[in-house]
């Protein structure tokens, strides 16, 4: 039996009732059936008007040619088949339990993404990042929410000042977008913590450290380090000894970072396409400014580097056998002193400085501690590769113990990401200090939230330059 006919029969027999007590209290009995009745009737009110909606929506989305796929001409009669809206999942349920939403969400949001993600290192990154938060269902609504079109063309008008031109549309695709600060979140296909910008990257330290991301409003990241469990050859029926290792829980901080670019008025108006440029010049000034805390960031109100955190720790630290120079003695000791279990997956960081100060230690083929040095500078010593960044220490004073290369197994170097986070604002006008009056500028104002740290220091090597006193 459908709904309606069912309908009719409830409301028939509503009717009885009502008749049937000839203007009468009603009965406990049939006051409970009347009740009951009435509970029934409304269910299958809101059913039928569900059901109502569903076809209709099927009907306007199967009359746009964009989400209809035409049959083989095989059969007949029409033959369609009706794409439904990856953005459907934001609001709509439909009963499922909460791993089956877990679920729509995770599949609503890589067909959103399909064809917006330029590389499939950047389409590998954004599947993982969305089923690696999954469980976080407000953060993957969000992250589905900025990929409508309506979305990302609302936040395109604002970042050029036009607030007046936005659609109705718009304007709800930005009410559920926006953060609690009140500030745009850039779109998903063009947020850099979601997207990784690669070319040009002068931050080497992401293609070598361990990588983690946090949501659910989390601010701080905690993992578990250990030295390992140990174990023991024993004799028959003798009692075993206690190979608990100890635990330690290092946590890392995320850290703000932001950036303002101003502009004229007249150059507002003069050069086309330039709100996309300024995000292109955010996405450098991140990669930038943490490629340098990476190697020598301070860990104060920023992300402490691999360089920063093993200075601190006096058991990591080798002193070079000559000051100001760098000898194959000083690679080799600084090689063995890497525990074996950290050297398979292993890599030389340094400035290109001391590079190429390797790169004169010989010339000859049979050079032991490294490849053919008549060659560009070395990529690889004793097997292990050389990753080279301008943000490395590259200071040799002779009177202080200088930093000047690392060698070690970097996956226990994490950084901390929020994906998603990144929020861009339009300031319309620019106020001068002195008069407080407007001076014809307009800015946009950045804002990202980041962290990294050494979690494993005895997995690294830091060769010290010796000090000439």
């Amino acid at each position: 039996m459908n709904l309606t006919a069912r309908l009719t029969e409830v409301e028939n027999e509503l009717r009885s009732i009502h008749e049937g007590a000839g203007g009468d209290a009603l009965t406990a009995e049939a006051e409970a059936r009347w009740d009951e009745l009435v509970t029934e009737r409304d269910s299958l009110n809101a059913s039928i008007r569900k059901d109502e909606e569903r076809r209709a929506l099927a009907n306007e989305l199967a009359a746009k040619p964009a989400n209809v796929q035409t049959g083989d001409g095989v059969r007949s009669a029409p033959n369609v088949i009706v794409k439904r809206s990856p953005f459907e999942a934001i609001e709509n349920r439909s009963g499922m339990s909460g791993q089956e939403y877990r679920k729509a969400l995770v599949d609503a949001n890589l067909r959103a993404a399909e064809g917006l993600i330029d590389g499939a290192a950047n389409e590998k990154r954004f599947e993982y990042l969305v089923k690696r938060h999954a469980g976080d269902t407000d953060w993957a609504k969000n992250i589905l929410a900025r990929s409508r079109p309506e979305y990302t063309s609302a936040w395109s008008k604002l970042m050029r000042g036009r607030p007046e031109m936005l659609t109705s549309e718009e304007r709800a695709a930005l009410a559920v977008s926006t953060n609690t600060q009140g500030g745009y979140l850039v779109p998903t296909h063009l947020d850099p913590t979601l997207i990784l910008t690669n070319d040009g990257s002068s931050n080497v330290m992401r293609s070598i450290a361990r990588v983690v991301t946090l949501t659910n409003g989390a601010n701080v990241w905690h993992g578990v380090s250990t030295a390992g469990v140990t174990a023991s050859w024993d004799g028959e029926l003798t009692e075993v000894s206690d190979d608990s290792p100890s635990l330690v829980g290092p946590s890392i901080p995320v850290h703000s970072a932001k950036s303002l670019v101003q502009a004229s008025i007249e150059a507002f108006e003069d050069i086309d396409n330039l709100s996309s440029d300024v995000l292109m010049m955010f996405a450098d000034a991140r990669d930038r400014l943490e490629g340098a805390a990476h190697m020598t960031g301070s860990g104060s109100n920023q992300p402490r580097g691999i360089f920063t955190a093993l200075d601190a720790n006096t058991n990591v630290e080798l002193v070079s056998t000559t000051a100001a120079t760098i000898g194959e003695v000083d690679l080799s000791a600084l090689y063995k002193a890497v525990p074996v279990r950290y050297r398979r997956n292993s890599s030389w960081v340094m400035n290109p400085l001391y590079n190429l100060a390797i790169k004169r230690l010989g010339t000859a083929v049979s050079s032991a501690f490294s490849g053919d040095l008549r060659l560009a500078p070395t990529d690889a010593i004793l097997g292990r590769p050389v990753v080279e960044s301008d943000d490395a220490p590259s200071t040799q004073t002779t009177t202080v113990r200088d930093n000047e290369i690392v060698f070690g197994d970097f996956s226990n170097y994490v950084i901390v990401d929020k994906p998603g986070s990144t929020s861009v604002e339009f300031i319309p006008h620019m106020f001068n200090p002195t008069t407080n009056l407007p001076d014809g500028r307009r800015a946009w104002y950045m804002h990202f939230r980041t962290g990294a740290d050494s979690v494993n220091d005895g997995a690294f090597r830091l060769l010290q330059d010796k000090t000439s006193a």
